[in-house]
């Protein structure tokens, strides 16, 4: 594999949006143990025919990956160009539920032991064995200091049983355990990579994933090949996957017309009308769990100050942003959860009031409030940013925007934390439990300026040690008052439908509700 070469961090996931039901997600406590059955590559029910081998697949995608080593990477664009090379231990149908993966089968002898078997047969792509030792490895590196994995921080130790047996001790019960290992956290990489490549692991990635990564130039494209070692029978389809890093939205569908590129993983708004007439181009639009966000330095002025966060929760008209920016499209968000999900509660209500926000910050002795709001050198990013300031400026908050490239806006607001605010959109996490860990744990990478309250870590660890789903959800309710109804530590604002869109000839798609593109049940129909 050609050396690929180091990348810093890059933004805080572009476009990921809205979600629908999912009737029930985590663990439970119990001597429960879970079907042996592997999940198989379903093509989306409109497609024709049986599945065809061969043939290769090129993507339009709106980022790079920030880094290829899994506890290095940064934001939720990462995922869809992971997974091809990377397996996890649990995987997840299109609603969220959790299915055999590298493990293919767990149970809970009580409820902080889980005991996870794991698959026969499976060897890396560099041939070196998968195995326990490999799983204990991969936990132990994401739960160390070099790791922005916190997803698994409740596993307090992993044994290695045999061969094939993992048991994971956890130091509180957690709910979120099992779809976290479908997560970054539970995606496995070659011990003896790492071993052999130490800190240029990065540039030699291995998997047991469908794919091998064969190139990358930064910020321009990403080769890969099927992986012919892979454990799954039939899968992938394809020969060659490419991915060609486009972030801008005319340049993407341009390149779809014309045949550049054959899938695009997700149509910007203003861009679905000019799709929807063109006969070669099929559409894929569907509701996820990620939503678009104001990210907040909560440690330095203005913010520091809880009145100006509050001022701000109040002052954005959201449906206005929607209507204006969004071409209509999506929902008001308010809070981390998107409406009808079940961990989303209906009695939650921040409505725009800029009457209030004046009231707040005169209240507070707040006068000739300003603040720097970074974004992306993309359309749709600096109207959205522009919409924002003219809203804010209305009830006496000045704002200042600043462009730049993603991956230095987030490495100046999350890395350097030079920035007082960042618009950027929340991908969505396969539990609940994680998405309010990270956005509001206070140790969270996502959460820079520490933001918290006792009340709320008490809250936030409950929640991780409930497993009832009605529970939850009221513990939720709780967490989503403390963090944002009355502390506005980050600014929900709206949620959005992604649709995908590919060349008819593409078969196989299957949207899920975390929003992000899964290539390896793709195929290409051959005349």
């Amino acid at each position: 594999m050609s050396k690929l070469k180091r990348r810093s961090l890059t933004m805080v996931t572009l476009f990921v949006v809205l979600m629908m039901v999912i009737s029930g997600c985590g663990s439970q406590s119990g001597s429960t143990k879970t079907p042996d059955t592997p999940p198989t590559a379903n093509p989306a029910s409109e497609s024709p025919g049986t599945p065809q081998h061969g043939g290769s697949l090129t993507v339009a995608y709106v980022a790079d990956v920030t880094n290829f080593d899994p506890i290095k990477g940064t934001t939720g664009n990462d995922h869809a160009l992971l997974w091809p090379l990377y397996d996890t231990l649990v995987k997840f149908t299109p609603d969220m539920k959790p299915v055999p993966g590298l493990a293919e089968s767990w149970e809970f002898p009580d409820n902080t032991t889980i005991l996870l078997h794991l698959r026969e047969g499976v060897k890396f792509s560099d041939g070196s064995p998968f195995n326990a030792e490999a799983v204990k490895f991969n936990i132990d590196r994401v739960n160390s200091t070099d790791s922005q994995i916190s997803d698994l921080k409740n596993i307090q130790s992993v044994e290695v049983v045999d061969d094939k047996t993992v048991k994971l001790q956890l130091s509180q019960p957690d709910s979120s355990i099992i779809l976290a290992l479908s997560d970054r956290g539970g995606m496995m990489i070659s011990p003896t990579a790492v071993k052999t490549h130490g800190a240029d692991y990065s540039l030699h990635p291995v998997g047991a994933g469908p794919f091998i990564v064969t190139s990358h130039i930064p910020n321009g494209e990403i080769g890969y090949e099927a992986n012919q070692n892979y454990w799954q029978k039939g899968l992938p389809y394809l020969d060659k996957l490419t991915v060609k890093v486009i972030p801008d939205a005319n340049s993407q569908i341009n390149a779809l017309k014309t045949g550049q590129v054959d899938f695009l993983a997700n149509v910007q708004p203003q861009m679905v009308a000019t799709l929807k007439a063109d006969a070669n181009i099929v559409l894929s639009p569907t509701n996820t769990l990620a939503l678009n966000m104001i990210y907040l330095r909560t440690d330095a002025p203005p913010f520091n100050d809880k009145a100006a966060r509050l001022a701000v929760l109040y002052g954005i008209n959201r449906q206005q942003l929607i209507d204006a920016i969004n071409f209509g499209q999506g929902t008001v968000a308010v809070q981390p959860f998107p409406k009808d999900y079940w961990a989303h509660d209906d009695s939650i209500n921040i409505p725009y009031d800029p009457e209030k926000s004046k009231q707040l910050l005169k209240d507070a002795g707040l006068s000739n409030v300003s603040f720097t709001l970074t974004t992306y050198p993309i359309e749709w990013w600096t109207r959205l940013a522009n919409g924002i300031k003219g809203q804010l400026e209305e009830v006496g908050i000045t704002v200042t925007i600043k462009t730049l490239e993603p991956n230095a806006a987030v490495q100046s607001f999350l890395g350097d934390k030079e920035t007082n605010a960042l618009t950027g959109n929340w991908s969505g996490r396969p539990d609940p439990q994680m998405t309010i860990a990270s956005l509001y744990g206070k140790d969270s990478y996502y959460n820079p300026g520490k933001a918290t309250t006792p009340e709320l870590e008490s809250l936030i660890k409950e929640a991780a040690a409930t497993t009832d789903q009605n529970q939850r959800s009221g513990l939720y309710k709780k967490i989503v008052n403390t963090s944002v109804v009355e502390n506005a530590f980050s600014i929900p604002t709206f949620s959005q439908p992604m649709t995908a869109a590919m060349n008819k000839k593409i078969q196989g798609f299957e949207p899920n509700l975390l929003g992000k593109a899964i290539f390896s049940s793709l195929w290409v129909e051959q005349k």
